[in-house]
């Protein structure tokens, strides 16, 4: 089932969220077999949560695009990667109806370049009611670990919040990526489960979860013939383009369906 969340906030600063941040990763950390605790040491964590802009030379320039089409007032804003910038504008509109939409949404930007490019928004000009935030699938495959995509996925919903302090934030979990849906599976799991806690302890995110099956037409990793020979095998699922990482039209309206049960 499909997971909206949002609880009352029971952490006011910036120095509590670091301990939070910190805290559930080394809970998650703890329960990994095989997994040191100081696998993810301070520069694995500082990496990803040092903005950063693009190293190459097409997402910098898809940068410049969308700073340059930004719409002077958005009242919702998407946020993130190419998962975000792909997302069509009438969908967006079909959820939140009447609302003037902006894409912050940047292909192969992973979680550093995303906080980097917050800094670079004219953000006193705009004043979004909510912000739809799809972000992390890059770090996977960058293989950052997943307590250091943790802490930059913390660190970007505080600066969010910092900055446009009246927005809710719809943070999607990272969606199933690969052949037959299960590239950097058990780290994509990982951060989704942390994903999910954020809402305890903020009351302007929501939770965006429980739609993999869905997704992926329900052919994520269940076949083991495929999970063997992935070529002779592979998932065709209309939802996603034939990289089965970047959506289609109706993998989107997947997403657009679930969002309008909690932006409503």
């Amino acid at each position: 089932m499909p997971v909206l969340q949002s609880r009352p906030s029971l952490w006011r600063s910036s120095h509590a969220i670091h301990i939070l941040v910190t805290a559930i990763a080394c809970l998650f950390l703890g329960h990994q077999p095989g997994r040191a605790a100081d696998d993810c040491d301070i520069y694995e964590t500082r990496i990803v949560t040092t903005p950063a802009p693009p190293q190459w030379v097409p997402t910098y320039q898809r940068f410049d695009v969308m700073m340059a089409r930004f719409p002077a007032k958005a009242e919702v804003v998407l946020f993130g990667d190419s998962l975000a910038e792909g997302w069509p504008e009438e969908s967006v509109r079909s959820i939140f109806p009447g609302s003037k939409a902006g894409n912050l949404g940047v292909g192969g930007d992973l979680i550093q370049n995303a906080l980097w490019g917050l800094e670079q928004m004219p953000v006193s000009k705009i004043s979004p009611k909510a912000i739809v935030m799809i972000l992390g699938t890059n770090n996977l495959k960058a293989r950052s670990k997943p307590c250091a995509i943790m802490a930059g996925l913390a660190k970007t919903v505080e600066k969010l919040h910092e900055i446009w302090p009246q927005a809710i934030i719809y943070m999607f979990t990272i969606p199933p990526r690969g052949q037959i849906f299960n590239d950097f599976e058990t780290d994509r799991q990982e951060v989704n489960a942390f994903i999910e806690t954020i809402p305890s302890h903020s009351n302007y995110v929501r939770a965006v979860s429980g739609f993999d099956d869905m997704i992926t037409c329900e052919m994520r990793g269940t076949n083991q013939l495929q999970e063997w020979f992935p070529t002779y095998f592979p998932d065709v699922c209309a939802n996603f383009s034939k990289d089965n990482l970047h959506l289609s039209r109706s993998g989107y309206d997947v997403l657009a369906s679930i969002l309008k049960q909690g932006s409503n």
